[in-house]
């Protein structure tokens, strides 16, 4: 009896130690990965005994947010150029950045709302919409509606649709107006697509039409710690491939074992 006592003493200290030796880390993710890293981070937090905090919007929000002085540990962006300007500032540890992920944009419309369009030459967007409304993420800084504008103006289509455009602040936002049937169709990202049964793909954005769908991560200068380093080697590890993998995301590096 005194053995098993002394047992579990030792582990409720051993569990102390663990919790102390915990750093505060809170990840700024991009609004479209906000699945995937909840359960990456519930899972982190269930071999390590660390908590992750963490935040989802566009990401244009979260790097105006990070510049303003917001306790962000790790930035997770949708895009390239974002990372950029916070590393031209000094706010990232650019020898901890990498590419993570890749994604793609569909065309999206309710679900059960049949939708007679195909991205081809003479298609027309504004046609098949019947003066209803297309949403976007905003962008003017969102990396969906980037994105979705660049394929648009590329395949001549922005002209004749631009006013049936409602910009939404993230992606998320987008995909919540098309799922509840407050607009006939959207542009999002694939790995949104499969989160509700609410909507349905109407065809796949050419990937040539618009810049690659990259997903940087980094770690923010003046933030950083070894919790912090540790999480953002696991975000990189099997365990997150696989999760990253379920939701429909595609690896940009092999992942660390």
């Amino acid at each position: 009896m005194r053995i098993a006592i002394l047992f579990v003493a030792l582990l409720t200290v051993s569990g102390a130690g663990r919790a102390m030796a915990c750093d505060p880390v809170s990840i700024y993710a991009a609004a479209s990965t906000t699945d995937a890293v909840r359960d990456i981070a519930e899972a982190f937090t269930a071999e390590s005994g660390c908590e992750i905090t963490t935040v989802f919007a566009g990401s244009s929000t979260l790097a105006k947010q990070i510049e303003a002085g917001a306790p962000a540990s790790i930035f997770l962006s949708a895009n390239e150029s974002w990372m950029e300007e916070l590393a031209a500032k000094g706010l990232t540890l650019q020898n901890t950045r990498s590419d993570l992920l890749s994604n793609e944009l569909v065309l999206i419309t309710t679900k059960g709302e049949p939708f007679d369009f195909r991205f081809s030459e003479g298609a027309d967007l504004a046609a098949a919409l019947e003066g209803q409304r297309l949403a976007l993420a905003n962008p003017d800084g969102v990396p969906a509606g980037i994105y979705a504008k660049q394929a648009l103006t590329a395949m001549n289509l922005w002209d004749g649709i631009k006013k049936n455009v409602v910009f939404a602040d993230d992606v998320r936002a987008a995909l919540a107006w098309v799922a509840r049937g407050e607009a006939r169709a959207g542009i999002v990202y694939r790995t949104d697509a499969r989160i509700t049964p609410d909507v349905e793909v109407v065809a796949a954005v050419p990937a040539a039409t618009h810049d690659q769908v990259n997903y940087p991560v980094s770690l923010v200068a003046g933030r950083e710690n070894p919790t912090a380093r540790d999480f953002l080697a696991y975000l990189k590890g099997p365990s997150s491939a696989r999760i990253f993998a379920k939701y429909g995301f595609a690896p940009l590096e092999a992942p660390i074992n």
